[in-house]
């Protein structure tokens, strides 16, 4: 029984000492730092000379370059000014040419009928609506080509009124906004450092019907 008691005593005395050292351990696994993903970031200071010689021979990132202005002069309506417009420019090395510009006009609201399948099948339907006393006409071209038209009209009012009229009439009218455009002719300027506010001022007085307008040229 002696010797039974004393391996209790030492085998306990052992688990006492096990048990002992099991939080350092953990606490030693839990300190690890935690690895970092992805590439990692190299300082200057610490890249070796062949290294930071290629870095700096690399070339810097330019900016963008700004995008170049035009000086538009219009609307130039008689062929005589277009002559004393270029007669002045030229006299101060300036390049200017004559351009077509199309303008942005008053919104319209164009009443219709959705486009048929074909031709005949418009004219079809453009008797049926004639024959009850609807003023309409068949649309020859673009996006509507084949639809019919009952009118384009400068008040949206006028057309909404007009579309539930149809519409109690069991035409399935709609309307659409169509902006009206139209050309003119501008005198364009591509660069013109040269000239100083005082050309401009009496080109101003000599032309004072022609509006002076600043653009990119790419949008002209």
């Amino acid at each position: 029984m002696r010797w039974i008691a004393l391996i209790l005593l030492v085998a306990n005395i052992g688990l006492f000492f096990w048990l002992g050292k099991q939080p350092a351990e953990k606490s030693s696994a839990a300190e690890k730092p935690l690895a970092v993903q992805g590439a990692a970031i190299e300082m200057l200071s610490e890249l070796p000379p062949e290294r930071v010689r290629e870095v700096r021979r690399q070339p810097a990132r330019q900016a963008p370059p700004p995008q170049a202005l035009c000086t538009m002069l219009g609307p130039v309506a008689e062929e005589s000014d277009e002559a004393l417009l270029d007669e002045r420019f030229r006299a101060l090395g300036l390049a200017a040419e004559v351009r077509d510009i199309e303008m942005q006009g008053a919104m319209r609201y164009w009443v219709y009928l959705e486009p048929l399948p074909n031709r005949k099948e418009a004219f079809r339907r453009l008797r049926e609506l004639q024959a009850a006393g609807v003023d309409s006409y068949v649309i020859p071209k673009g996006s509507l080509t084949n639809g019919i038209s009952f009118g384009i009209f400068a008040e949206e009012a006028r057309a909404s009124s007009l579309q539930k009229e149809l519409q109690d009439k069991g035409y399935p009218a709609l309307f659409r906004q169509e902006p009206q455009t139209y050309t003119e002719r501008w005198v364009v300027v591509a660069d013109d450092a040269a000239a100083g506010e005082d050309f401009w001022r009496q080109i101003a007085e000599d032309f004072p019907d022609l509006e002076r307008r600043q653009n990119l040229c790419s949008e002209q």
